[in-house]
């Protein structure tokens, strides 16, 4: 009995491969949509870690700061002034007016010229963010300044009456603006109390904030990464890349960042392409978000952006090669089908030769031969 043989129709193989191929390309693209899916996730905790690590940051420089002022409250200098102010509970004749106008420096040499005005300057000169540092006696009077800025009485100014309602060892801080400055200012006080507790005044400085963006500065993630400081109750940016030139804006899609922190108590989200009259304006970002929790008296939040096109770009690359390669292949087989289809139907033996012929039996006249 003869062996069995099998042969392989290239048909039957054309047709299987233009059947696999759609349910390749849907199964690869579906695991790469799945990769990016993935890419973003992990992208977005890697942001919302690097958030908390600037957030740690900003409260260690805070408390720097805040550690400073507790320094001067106990110098015994600024102590003996604040006392012995205290004890007139009213204000000199005449000098709030001397103070605002500046007119006269014989009336303000007390507050500006005294040894206690002298320590606060050397202060200034050491750190050379400090705009201004203060000293005020118990009921808001100017007992001291580095220099003539802001008010003399500061009775109800906020940051005096905020100390004063709570007299404990815990510093105000908040965002003020400082004339003929572009960029605000933080504003920090510090109560000064005896050893009983008791208030006696307090310390006011006046720091750059340009000093604050110093640790942002460092964050930086590939090519557009970079860390924000703003505030949570309205977006209002504090301290980044763009503060520095003297621009103070709202974070581009703070709306539904916040939603999604206050509800879903996500610490990343990617925020969606912002576009105006058609154009673009700013594009999709991938942000971490980190809460400041250790700084009295403000409500900021530490975020970290990058571009969401930078972030998925290796899933872009890989896809954008994934394209080429199916192309490729899907022309490979096509070429191949047209070319075993044109083998099929070409004859195996050329009619000319006449081969069959050869085989006739015998008896049988042969064409073109004599009989």
């Amino acid at each position: 009995m003869a062996k069995r043989r099998y042969e392989l129709d290239s048909r039957v193989l054309t047709i299987f491969f233009f059947v696999a191929i759609p349910f390749i390309v849907v199964g690869s693209f579906l695991v790469v949509n799945m990769a990016r899916v993935r890419l973003e996730a992990a992208l977005g905790a890697s942001l919302e870690q690097r958030a908390l690590e600037t957030k740690l940051w900003i409260e260690r420089y805070m408390g720097d700061q805040v550690v400073h002022l507790r320094i001067l409250a106990y110098d015994s200098l600024v102590r003996r002034a604040v006392a012995a102010s205290g004890a007139h509970a009213s204000m000199p004749e005449g000098l709030e007016t001397a103070w605002n106008s500046g007119a006269d420096p014989a009336a303000l040499a007390p507050v500006l010229q005294s040894p206690q005005a002298g320590h606060l300057r050397e202060v200034v000169r050491l750190r050379p963010a400090l705009r201004l540092v203060q000293v005020a006696d118990v009921h808001g009077h100017l007992v001291a300044s580095s220099s003539r800025a802001g008010r003399f009485a500061n009775a109800e100014a906020p940051w005096f009456q905020a100390v004063a309602a709570n007299p404990v060892e815990r510093a105000f801080v908040s965002l003020r603006e400082f004339p003929g400055s572009a960029l605000p200012v933080l504003e920090i006080a510090y109560p000064i109390l005896d050893d009983e507790g008791v208030l006696l005044g307090a310390l006011r400085a006046l720091l750059d904030v340009g000093d604050l963006y110093a640790v942002l500065a460092p964050v930086r993630i590939g090519r557009t990464g970079h860390a924000v400081l703003l505030r949570s109750t309205d977006g209002v940016i504090v301290a980044s890349d763009e503060t520095q030139s003297g621009v103070r804006a709202v974070f581009p899609g703070f709306e539904s960042a916040r939603t999604v922190i206050e509800r879903e108590r996500r610490g990343f989200w990617t925020i969606p392409a912002i576009e105006r009259d058609g154009v673009v304006v700013e594009p999709a970002r991938v942000a971490g978000f980190s809460q400041i929790e250790q700084v009295p008296g403000v409500k900021w939040l530490v975020a970290v952006e990058q571009d969401a096109q930078e972030a998925a770009a290796p899933i872009t690359e890989v896809t954008r090669y994934l394209w080429i390669h199916f192309l490729g292949v899907f022309g490979t087989v096509i070429m191949l089908a047209l070319y075993f289809s044109f083998k099929l139907e070409k004859p195996v033996i050329e009619d000319e030769l006449h081969l069959h012929e050869e085989h006739l039996p015998r008896g049988v006249p042969r064409t073109g031969t004599d009989g």
